[in-house]
């Protein structure tokens, strides 16, 4: 191994080379971003890069958190290494001071890894980015699960207040109890307006054929529900942005460490490369 330190002497003619060795830095960044690849595939497969937004099903936002980052750390290491090492080891010769080798070698090392980056951006169309789109593969999911009717708790709501009626005769007062509820969700007071609610009670009890009593304490029950599903899903859906952000934060950091462990690889491959270069040549 080569003394970082060493000054060599320097010919006129080193200088008129090529400072970029863009053959070395091409097949780095090919490795680089192939093992980016084959990791997140395998990340992948054993769950480390998607998640579910909802509950007991696959990884939790709370540990997406920490296994998602960790795994997003490794593949950003791993695969700089490896492609900066590459560059660095298949450079061409640059018979000039030590000083200038260094700098060049982290500017291959660097260029590796940012055309490493770019391939993969490319060749994942962005998925890769923020490891993928984990909060619009949430966000789509949620939203799908919220088209079903069967997971709607709006509809289950309205089926708790007029149980024991037929659906097709009360569809219409089923419409109506949905916007009473959706307009007293969306507004700002702290309860449902009082006419509102004796309205939804004679409608209950009118179209269900049960007392006033046991209309009252449906629509109040619903009432409650209906409020506590829209704070729960208020606080996933912060949850969900929450893990976006967060991964999005922990890309950017895991590229940062990806670009100077890209640098100091490159290094430590030309080092190591003209260090065996010069062994070879020494009378």
């Amino acid at each position: 191994m080569t003394d970082f330190t060493t000054t060599r002497a320097v010919p006129a003619e080193g200088w008129k080379t090529s400072a970029v060795s863009w053959s070395a830095i091409i097949a780095g960044a090919v490795a680089a971003g192939a093992l980016t690849a084959a990791l997140l595939i395998l990340g992948t497969a054993f769950g480390f890069a998607t998640f579910s937004p909802f509950l007991d099903e696959g990884l939790s936002l709370t540990t997406i958190g920490i296994v998602t980052v960790v795994w997003l750390i490794f593949v950003q290491l791993a695969a700089s290494a490896l492609g900066g090492y590459l560059t660095g080891r298949l450079r061409i010769r640059w018979s000039i001071q030590s000083d200038e080798v260094f700098f060049r070698d982290t500017a291959h090392g660097l260029l590796a890894w940012a055309l490493s980056t770019v391939l993969v951006f490319a060749v994942f169309g962005g998925g890769v980015a923020a490891t993928g789109a984990i909060g619009a593969q949430a966000a789509t999911a949620a939203s799908a699960l919220a088209d079903e009717d069967d997971a709607d708790p709006m509809a289950y709501l309205t089926d708790r207040l007029y149980r024991g009626a037929s659906p097709a005769e009360t569809g219409e007062a089923r419409a109506e109890t949905r916007r009473i509820f959706a307009r007293w969700l969306a507004g700002e007071q702290e309860g449902i307006l009082a006419e509102d609610r004796d309205y939804l009670v004679a409608l209950v009890s009118a179209e269900s054929g049960v007392g006033g009593d046991e209309a009252s304490a449906r629509v109040d029950a619903a009432l409650n529900d209906a409020r506590e599903a829209e704070q729960e899903a208020r606080e996933r859906s912060d949850e969900i942005r929450a893990a976006g952000a967060t991964l999005s934060i922990a890309t950017f950091l895991a590229l940062l460490f990806g670009a100077f462990t890209a640098c100091v690889a490159a290094v430590y491959g030309g080092r190591e490369r003209d260090g065996l270069e010069d062994a070879a040549i020494t009378p």
